[in-house]
């Protein structure tokens, strides 16, 4: 081939039609694409990795917020808060991203607001511009105390002495008053302890003021149960003879030592409603036993009888002196100094009234729910201004306006109930003063006997207290307690409940303990709100 031909080829080659063929061909495109969407992949797993890491350390140093303010804004903490969050975050190495602590404390309540603030470098974002990420952390606690009102119930009924339940009961309960008047908590927080067993006591006082009526004063000998006048509720004229008894200077009398109202004579028209008892007449609730039990004698591990002294007081082994003492008091309302407790925060009086409330007769759960539930009633509020006036002295000056509307957004109010029994029959003796009711059981003497409502009718009136009490217009928060009651008693504790998780079975001390202390826990739950 001549050198012009070869030039003409050449020229042939990359002409127009050479280029348009160059540009038709595809070999080497995918690769270049491949590798495009290769490096599109790499930026955007290197951005996730950043973010995770960003993500990581952002929830490390909220969690240390979180923790800290919890801590510091708990009402019990005796530290300043701001030192409470400066030493968590200084456990946990992030003191230098702690940019600010603002504690706010008042009477019943503490706020800790923290906050934080940290960067974190790019390993991939750089790529793009973007060098470091923000990590902000806030967090706010607040533990306040609102108005609390609680009416605390306990069954202080006969069976209360099997399987050492009482002593068991005592510690538990008072553990839970420490609990809940922990504090600044005492400031706000009034109790009802409502002890009770076939009938509840509301006192002397609440007695006369809700038109209790007592029945006579009659002259009764000290063998056939008569007691010294000088503790009594009634009086003979002192020109009238009295009972004789081991002391000659005593004036022996009919018992009248307790002070329960019946209003199931008024045909249950008080349980209809969440008031105090309002038929303005009732009659006193006799003075008897229905069963026998009130003549066991408390007897230490060996099964002797433990000797009591003139203030109450077990005398040891070997000590001259002192009588045996009867398990439980005779009565199916507790007596006197067995009653209620209005609205107090005094811990050392109710612990007290827990250390020496007396076993009683009988089960009647459903009038104290009824008591405990009319004490949260803001109806009553006139009845607890009474008793604060400092004559009666019968309720804190404090809490003389309690209590507090249902609608009040500052108040909380709750219902402990516990009993260890199904609810019973009502029982009264035919005579209110037969010469036999201070020492002879009804049971032992049937004749005598007369049942006011039936075992289903109380069930009934329970159920209607409770419901009264959940409706949304009262929205009381009620806790139930079943110790060592398995079947009807829990099922009635289960009904009653405001939720399944209000509702405590416990068997044995450490239950018993348990169950109060988580109740009283959540009475003063710590509340985190940011």
């Amino acid at each position: 081939m001549t050198q012009m031909s070869q030039e003409r080829q050449d020229n042939h080659e990359t002409g127009p039609e050479g280029l348009s063929e160059f540009a038709r061909n595809e070999d080497g495109v995918m690769t270049i694409f491949s590798i495009f969407i290769m490096l599109m992949m790499l930026m955007v797993a290197g951005i996730g990795v950043d973010l995770m890491q960003n993500e990581m350390r952002r929830t490390a140093l909220q969690n240390t917020v979180d923790r800290a303010v919890l801590a510091a804004a708990d009402l019990d903490q005796t530290r300043p808060p701001t030192a409470v969050v400066e030493d968590y975050f200084d456990k946990t190495g992030l003191r230098e991203f702690l940019t600010d602590v603002d504690p706010q404390a008042g009477l019943n309540y503490r706020t800790v607001t923290a906050e934080a603030f940290m960067r974190t470098n790019t390993q991939f974002m750089s790529l793009l511009g973007v060098d470091t990420l923000p990590v902000p952390a806030f967090s706010q606690a607040v533990e306040d105390v609102p108005n609390v009102e609680i009416s605390l119930v306990l069954d202080i009924s006969g069976s209360m002495r099997f399987s050492n339940r009482m002593q068991n009961l005592r510690p538990a309960a008072k553990e839970f008053i420490d609990i809940v008047l922990l504090g600044p908590a005492a400031n706000t927080t009034s109790i009802n302890l409502i002890p009770y067993a076939g009938q509840t006591n509301p006192g002397p006082f609440m007695f006369d003021r809700l038109g209790g009526i007592r029945y006579s004063a009659e002259a009764l000998d000290e063998d056939e149960g008569g007691r010294n006048e000088l503790f009594n509720n009634t009086r003979l004229p002192a020109d009238e003879d009295a009972g004789e008894g081991s002391d000659p200077d005593v004036r022996y009398v009919y018992p009248n030592v307790s002070s329960c109202i019946d209003f199931d004579l008024y045909n249950n028209l008080d349980f209809l409603h969440d008031e105090l008892p309002s038929q303005s007449n009732y009659e006193q609730t006799a003075h008897f036993m229905n069963w026998r039990i009130a003549s066991e004698i408390i007897r230490d591990a060996d099964g002797d009888p433990i000797l009591f002294d003139e203030n109450d007081e077990p005398i040891e082994e070997g000590q001259p002196g002192g009588t045996p003492r009867k398990v439980m008091d005779w009565g199916w309302c507790p007596q006197d100094q067995t009653s209620i407790i209005y609205a107090s925060n005094n811990a050392t009086q109710l612990k007290q009234r827990i250390d020496t409330m007396r076993m009683h007769d009988g089960t009647g759960t459903h009038y104290a729910m009824k008591w405990a539930l009319a004490l949260l009633n803001p109806d009553s509020q006139p009845d607890f201004a009474e008793m604060a006036r400092p004559a009666n002295n019968l309720v804190p000056p404090q809490f003389a306006d309690r209590p507090l509307p249902y609608n009040d957004t500052e108040t909380v109010k709750y219902i402990v109930l516990m009993t260890d029994g199904q609810i019973t029959e009502q029982v009264r003796p035919k005579n209110t003063m037969h010469q036999e009711n201070p020492t002879v059981e009804l049971n032992d003497r049937k004749s005598d006997r007369k049942q006011i409502t039936s075992q289903s009718t109380n069930v009934t009136n329970f159920k209607r207290q409770c419901d009264l009490a959940k409706s949304s217009d009262r929205n009381v928060v009620i806790y139930t307690i079943a110790f060592e009651a398995p079947g009807t008693p829990e099922d009635q504790m289960r009904y009653c409940a405001s939720s399944p998780g209000h509702f405590f079975p416990a068997t044995g001390k450490a239950e018993i303990a348990a169950a109060f202390a988580t109740i009283a826990r959540q009475i003063n739950e710590l509340r985190l709100t940011q």
